[in-house]
Formats: structure tokens, C-alpha cells, sequence
């Protein structure tokens, strides 16, 4: 029974969406990485920022539709243990974004690598998982994409200190701040959609 549920929930948030999305994100990732990496103008490793910024934002997107069902109030009408329900499936997303991007081939970990795509996804899918419980599955992901987006445009310079709790992003992945930030956000914005679930529409129940 239980696992004729899954299949009906997974199907219901589009899961099959969201998993060739999070593929076609890895494999251009991957292209993008490899190509700005290769060319003499640009730093090595420090050139992938704008694949580990925009990846794991790109991954994070497609993880908020998923997070609001068709039929709110049907679903929570079904007795289910939904916080669990709703951590299993936030840490599965999470855990498929940030996995597919690091075998895709950013493997090396060194400055923009594997562990600052790990980092970005964490704090990513937070800021998903919280707006949903304020703004709904539907907008879910304007807060990270503006955040990311902003944070990317005002391209800063400096390394830790200030600049590693507000832009974590674009930081190098051996800040520690940054990776405080973005697991705090990722805690926090998971604890709250466990509570609290998608954000339901006025006049439906909760």
C-alpha cells in the first residue's frame, strides 16, 4: 500500500519532470564547466562560478513545483504521516540535485568544485522549501533566483569575512561561513515546510 502511494505522490508532484530536467542540468553543467575551465583567459577552477552558482539554483527550481501537489486539499485529506512524507521528500530532491551535479563531472573539489556544488544545493533547496510554505510551490523558487541572480550580479571580490555569509553562493567552498549559511538555510526552510507544507490557496483547508 505503501509503496502505491509513493508512486501516486512522485507521479502527482511530477517526478519524472523533474528528474530529465535535473539530468539536462548535470550534463550542461558539466559542458559549461569543462569549456570555461579549459580557456587560457580565465582562472582554472575559479572560472566554473557561474556553473556552481546557476546549477544548483537551475536543480532548486525544478525541485519547487514538486513541493505543491494538484489538490492540496484532497491530499492532506489522505491520514498520512505528511512531515515525514515532506522531509523524505525534500532530502530525497536535494540529495538527486546535488548527487547528479557532482557525477556529472565537477569532481574535482578544489576552490568552485564538487563541495561548492554540494554547499549551493543545500542552501538552495532551502530557500525552495521555505518560500513554498510562504509563497506557495508555484513561486517557490522566486526567491532563490533572485537571490542567487543578485548575488552573482554584484560579483564580490572578498573571501570570508562579510562576504561569505551574504554572497555563500559565490564563495569559495573552504569558507566555512558559507557553508554554516547555506546548511542553516537548508534546515531552516526544510523544518518549516515539514511543519507546515505547501502554502495553500485562501479558502482551502489547511
Amino acid at each position: 500500500m505503501t509503496g502505491r502511494l509513493l508512486r501516486l505522490h512522485l507521479r502527482a508532484r511530477g517526478a519524472p519532470t523533474f528528474l530529465v530536467g535535473v539530468g539536462v542540468v548535470a550534463v550542461l553543467a558539466w559542458l559549461g564547466g569543462n569549456w570555461l575551465a579549459s580557456r587560457p583567459y580565465f582562472d582554472g577552477p575559479a572560472a566554473r562560478i557561474p556553473v556552481v552558482a546557476l546549477a544548483p539554483l537551475l536543480g532548486a527550481t525544478l525541485l519547487a513545483p514538486t513541493l505543491g501537489g494538484a489538490d492540496e486539499e484532497l491530499e492532506r485529506g489522505i491520514p498520512l504521516p505528511w512531515p515525514r512524507w515532506r522531509l523524505g521528500h525534500v532530502l530525497l530532491g536535494a540529495t538527486l540535485i546535488g548527487g547528479t551535479l557532482v557525477l556529472g563531472g565537477l569532481r574535482r573539489p578544489e576552490v568552485f568544485g564538487a563541495y561548492a556544488l554540494v554547499r549551493n544545493t543545500l542552501g538552495c533547496a532551502g530557500l525552495v522549501a521555505g518560500a513554498a510554505v510562504l509563497l506557495g510551490a508555484r513561486l517557490a523558487w522566486v526567491v532563490a533566483f533572485g537571490y542567487v541572480c543578485a548575488v552573482y550580479a554584484a560579483t564580490p571580490r572578498q573571501v570570508g569575512g562579510a562576504a561569505g555569509v551574504w554572497a555563500w553562493p559565490v564563495q569559495p567552498s573552504t569558507v566555512e561561513v558559507s557553508w554554516l549559511v547555506a546548511v542553516g538555510l537548508f534546515v531552516v526552510g526544510t523544518v518549516g515546510y515539514l511543519c507546515r507544507g505547501n502554502r495553500v490557496a485562501p479558502g482551502k483547508a489547511r
